[in-house]
């Protein structure tokens, strides 16, 4: 609300949980209704999406009302065997039907959240670790904002990935991603770690 003061109607597509964040923050969220305007469309990792829903969202998109989302990342790992579509996969589905972009991708690799936390904690941005499962979202957050990165390797990444990734940085200077300050098996192994470096 600090930052966008004149947003108060909503169209999201989102978890339920995550839309009643919004409104209790003071948002409005419109209905699948072309005449109940939003002045912002919000997407978001949306596990009760309804193809109407998504079909409200690719006109808003089209119509050029300002258009958030909340993170890039294709798929949500799970064990189960299913494949769970991410906020990333709706971005590309409404940019093939609209032809528009989000004009802001609020959560990783955006560095923001993370030089919040410096900022009101005090520290310096190498005093800050980010930890995370994917090259292209937590470890590019960590770059970015020039904190520590630690890849664990219980997610999407694999070692194979995490070495190729070092690999081209290595020999390139403008890598496509890049790699991690550490990698650990999970995060029992980087607890151990942090454990073991405070012992005298």
């Amino acid at each position: 609300k600090k930052n966008f003061p004149n947003v108060k109607k909503l169209f999201m597509l989102g978890t339920p949980s995550m839309i009643g964040q919004f409104e209790k923050a003071g948002f409005v969220s419109c209905a699948d209704d072309p005449d109940d305007v939003p002045d912002m469309l919000i997407v978001a990792f949306d596990t009760t999406l309804v193809y109407s829903r998504l079909c409200r969202a690719t006109w808003w998109a089209k119509q050029g009302i300002p258009y958030m989302a909340t993170n890039p990342d294709w798929v949500c790992p799970t064990d189960a065997r299913t494949v769970l579509v991410d906020c990333g996969s709706l971005q590309k589905c409404i940019e093939a039907a609209s032809g528009r972009r989000p004009d802001k991708v609020m959560g990783k690799p955006d560095p923001t959240m993370l030089d919040g936390i410096r900022d009101r904690n005090g520290l310096k941005a190498d005093e800050i670790a980010m930890v995370g499962d994917r090259i292209y979202t937590d470890i590019a957050m960590g770059h970015n904002a020039g904190a520590v990165s630690v890849l664990v390797l219980s997610g999407e990444t694999t070692l194979e990935t995490a070495l190729k990734v070092a690999e081209d940085a290595r020999v390139n200077p403008h890598p496509e991603h890049y790699p991690a300050d550490f990698i650990v098996r999970d995060l029992k192994e980087l607890g151990d770690l942090i454990l073991e470096s405070h012992k005298d």
